[in-house]
């Protein structure tokens, strides 16, 4: 199978950000994200965002980091319904906290705010389609990291 642009300029973010342990200051702004939200979008579109949220994230960026990073690529509803899902936490800082993450998702009830704001995120292919077109924008600042 014949891997896409996107796919390509991911194995190579990916290899960078393991050898900056994770710092995506270390990697070109522009890059950061796709190096963000190939792996957040996979996960949620696998368990929506209490898959992703469950455990702490690589390099354990803010959560308004990766809206940003939805916002950058053209996905604004999904940027505004992950700020919207980190807000409903009582606690601030969410992402530094992943124990009380967990007990705070872990008491939501079926058809909650949370999981509304989740399912608006969850399995929208046009949010791979914007990742697509960011890195085919971005082009020459991917292409070193492209290696096959």
């Amino acid at each position: 199978m014949t891997k896409s642009p996107l796919d390509l300029a991911v194995d190579g973010l990916y290899k960078e950000l393991e050898r900056v342990d994770n710092d995506l200051s270390k990697i070109p702004e522009v890059t950061r994200p796709i190096a963000l939200l190939y792996m957040f979008q996979g996960m949620v579109d696998n368990g929506g965002f209490r898959y992703p949220m469950g455990f702490n994230f690589p390099g354990n960026p803010p959560y308004s980091t990766i809206s940003d990073a939805y916002r950058k690529i053209g996905a604004i509803d999904a940027g505004d319904a992950l700020d919207k899902a980190v807000a409903l936490f009582p606690f601030a800082n969410p992402e530094q906290d992943a124990d009380a993450r967990n007990q705070f998702m872990g008491s939501l009830e079926d058809g909650s705010e949370f999981e509304k704001l989740s399912d608006q995120v969850c399995g929208d292919e046009t949010i791979w389609k914007q990742m697509d077109e960011y890195v085919a924008k971005y082009n020459k600042d991917f292409a070193p990291f492209i290696t096959q």
